[in-house]
């Protein structure tokens, strides 16, 4: 990929939620997230991760579970949200906060992940998805599931759309 800036974006959608998260990488090489989520979302905090792979299906059950679990290469990946080192997965982002209309608007500055090839690329072989969780992530390490978001309610696949 070139050294210009990239931006991508993930259009999510779940039972009644959609929403458009556009990923904008920085100068600094971080990444800027931002966007806005709206639908059937209960008020409140709900776990908002980075997914190893690239695939939503909303009719696995559990549902969009084929995205893997949060993205995280090197010697702590992980297929299962609460293992060693969350909340420390470069996948692991702060919580989504939904108002009392079910709408939320998001703005965060990783370091975690980038846009372009490296060891910590959302573009890897099998690509990565951003999942909502039903909960709130209380990014406690070696929890429990619930405690990491508990179950998936909405998917999307991260795409490159761009490229200076």
């Amino acid at each position: 990929m070139a050294q210009g800036l990239s931006v991508a974006q993930t259009y999510i959608e779940g039972k009644n939620i959609t929403g458009t998260l556009f990923f904008i990488e920085r100068k600094d090489g971080s990444v800027q997230i931002k966007g806005e989520i709206q639908g059937d979302l209960t008020p409140g905090l709900h776990g908002l991760h980075i997914h190893s792979a690239g695939v939503c299906d909303p009719d696995v059950q559990p549902a969009f579970t084929t995205s893997g679990g949060h993205f995280d290469p090197g010697p702590f990946g992980s297929e299962v949200p609460v293992e060693a080192n969350h909340p420390f997965h470069s996948g692991d982002l702060p919580n989504l906060y939904v108002d009392e209309n079910g709408y939320a608007k998001y703005n965060v500055v990783t370091s975690r992940v980038t846009l372009r090839e490296s060891p910590v690329t959302v573009f890897d072989d099998n690509g990565s998805a951003i999942i909502i969780h039903q909960l709130q992530d209380l990014q406690q390490a070696e929890g429990l599931a619930a405690q990491a978001g508990g179950g998936r309610i909405a998917c999307g696949v991260i795409t490159h759309s761009y490229s200076s």
